[in-house]
């Protein structure tokens, strides 16, 4: 039986906008590889272990069934090609390879070599949560890689610009695209919760609709070419996983889709990037408080990499306080942290985030 307190407990609460004892935390992306070097060089310096500190904080684990194998170190299983590009301090994977380029003909899509489900080990999946969790001490979040992230894999496949013109001009190959795409992520969860549904606590899907200053495409555009994806699978998962919530991540301004998303069936929205426009934490808990839970929040961009140590703890607990008031919030970084965040100010987030008791605790749980 779980205690009140316990992480588990603390975002199941949370989620069914009651008040925990505290508000739950998760990194979610988590620092880049990167970061995570500095972070470790820094806390090494003060007798602290890093990987202790982010386990012993962290009240989310993501699941997903284990791949068989990979096809290729620079292609993945829909076909797209990456290769590392540097910006200095480390690396990110940039897409080279998008296979479904220049195709405006939805036939031309029955040939092509869709992902094999074959691919994953489901069989195990329940045996491999257990192993890995066995007091099931954390929230268990099912990967976008099974849920699905279909929009997202499609602009990869075509490349963003000619994604999103499609969109408007070749409307018939995007739903044939999402069609097939949608229809992998919709077998990938039947066979996943099928062994392990009564584990998993969060379904995460992903799809970004906005950017910095508004939505990628029209309301409109969204209703009539994406949003019936959304819907099969977000009402899919939660008809398998009844107890789990429905997680939709999006960066960006998308104040104006919330209520088609809430629609669709979305009930935790995830990033939550406070810094773009109109999204203040104030505008969306008044306006979607009651509808939605919150997952992120606290800015990667402005606040975590350029303020300092007091603003960034003194604006973290303001954020808990408007998201987190009657329940309904995790608080995290809207993305990764990325290099040149100040160790300091990481810290600083963690203390607003967990008060000052629990702080004190993760801290002497990470004391080697």
């Amino acid at each position: 039986m779980s205690s009140p307190g316990d992480p588990r407990a603390r975002v199941r609460t949370a989620l069914a906008h009651r008040m925990p004892l505290r508000v739950p935390f998760s990194w979610n992306f988590g620092p880049t590889p990167e970061m995570a070097g500095f972070l470790t060089a820094y806390l090494t310096d003060r007798g602290l272990d890093w990987p202790t500190l982010r386990d012993t904080v962290d009240d989310v684990r993501q699941a997903g069934p284990d791949p068989l194998y990979v096809l290729s170190p620079d292609t993945d299983i829909w076909g797209i090609g990456r290769r590392p590009q540097s910006y200095g301090a480390g690396s990110y994977d940039e897409i080279v390879r998008t296979p479904l380029s220049g195709i405006t003909d939805p036939a031309e899509l029955d040939d092509y070599p869709w992902p094999d489900h074959d691919l994953y080990d489901y069989a195990h999946f329940r045996e491999q949560e257990l192993r890995l969790d066995p007091d099931s001490m954390r929230a268990r979040k099912l990967s976008i890689s099974t849920c699905g992230n279909p929009f997202e894999i499609y602009c990869w496949m075509t490349g963003l610009e000619e994604a999103l013109t499609n969109v408007l001009i070749h409307p018939d190959v995007v739903r044939a695209a999402l069609g097939r795409i949608t229809g992998f992520f919709a077998t990938s969860m039947v066979r996943a919760l099928e062994v392990a549904g009564d584990l998993v606590d969060i379904l995460y899907f992903a799809d970004d609709l906005g950017g910095q200053r508004g939505l990628l495409m029209s309301k409109k555009a969204y209703c009539e070419v994406l949003k019936p994806y959304h819907a099969r699978l977000f009402r899919l998962g939660k008809a398998l996983a009844p107890q789990a919530a429905v997680m939709f991540h999006s960066d960006g301004a998308v104040f104006d889709i919330l209520p088609e998303l809430i629609d669709a069936g979305v009930e935790v929205l995830e990033a939550v990037q406070t810094d773009a426009d109109g999204m203040d934490a104030e505008r969306l808990k008044d306006a979607f408080g009651d509808r939605l839970a919150f997952h992120g929040g606290i800015p990667v961009q402005s606040l975590l990499p350029n303020a300092s140590a007091d603003t960034v703890f003194h604006e973290s607990r303001r954020l808990v306080e408007v998201l987190g008031a009657g329940g309904g919030y995790i608080a995290a970084p809207t993305h990764a942290i990325q290099v040149g965040t100040p160790p300091e100010n990481v810290l600083a987030m963690l203390r607003a985030v967990l008060g000052e008791e629990d702080y004190a605790a993760a801290l002497e749980t990470a004391r080697v």
